[in-house]
């Protein structure tokens, strides 16, 4: 349920990295109200904080919360090597330039 609204997003916003797009749309289902039970879940599970930098940070509250992060994070890193394996699949070796 929550890795299907996370790749919902991250259709739409494809042409960006996927890692930082998590940040992104956790950090923005935490601060809108809950309107379904992703919103629930992931305010259960998860907390974010913002430093003076305006720099913020996802903290898991407890075990399970660790483990929904991590299989989110892994999520995007494999979105991100699927676009790459997209990318790659009808090019050559002698599409790229070798770099001296």
């Amino acid at each position: 349920m929550i890795l299907k609204e996370f790749s919902k997003y991250l259709k739409e916003n494809s042409s960006q990295n996927s890692v930082i797009l998590l940040n992104k749309w956790i950090i923005d289902r935490l601060k809108r109200p809950s309107c379904d039970k992703v919103d629930n879940i992931l305010k259960t599970e998860l907390y974010y904080a913002e430093n003076n930098n305006n720099k913020t940070f996802v903290i898991a509250k407890s075990e399970t919360g660790r483990t929904l992060l991590n299989a989110l994070y892994n999520f995007s890193l494999s979105f991100e090597q699927y676009k790459l394996a997209k990318f790659l699949h009808n090019k050559n070796a002698s599409d790229f330039k070798k770099y001296q």
